[in-house]
């Protein structure tokens, strides 16, 4: 996983036709020290501190997270593309299973853990959405 900072708020955009790369695991960070420029120099001024930054994790070298996504302005897709980040298709239905046939005893934070993620999903869509409107 690669982590990458940024001062503005990243949503997602385009990657080609059937997928987006989005900005996953938003992490504030307040007065946030940028890193010197690798060859400033010697005597270089260290960068000014930024009230507010965003950290952003994912596979990508830029924290982005490339996903499969046809419609790209359909916060459903969206978040069913952020899910697929972490649960196959497969994987979701066999969580689903045994939250409706009671399975808890064996892993009985799994259908929290996936619902928690659900919702962030969702959540995340609906901002992204809301984001790419006021632009």
């Amino acid at each position: 996983m690669n982590r990458h900072v940024y001062k503005e708020r990243r949503t997602y955009q385009r990657y080609d036709e059937a997928h987006i790369i989005g900005y996953l695991n938003e992490e504030v960070l307040n007065n946030y020290q940028p890193a010197s420029e690798p060859n400033a120099g010697e005597g270089a001024n260290e960068p000014e501190p930024w009230s507010e930054a965003y950290a952003y994790t994912g596979s990508e070298a830029d924290g982005g997270t490339v996903m499969a996504c046809d419609k790209q302005d359909d916060s459903g897709e969206l978040a069913n593309a952020i899910i697929r980040t972490r649960y196959t298709e497969s994987q979701e239905l066999a969580i689903q299973r045994h939250a409706i046939n009671g399975e808890y005893e064996e892993a009985p934070q799994e259908y929290e853990q996936y619902n928690s993620w659900c919702q962030y999903a969702v959540q995340t869509a609906k901002d992204w959405i809301a984001a790419k409107a006021a632009q």
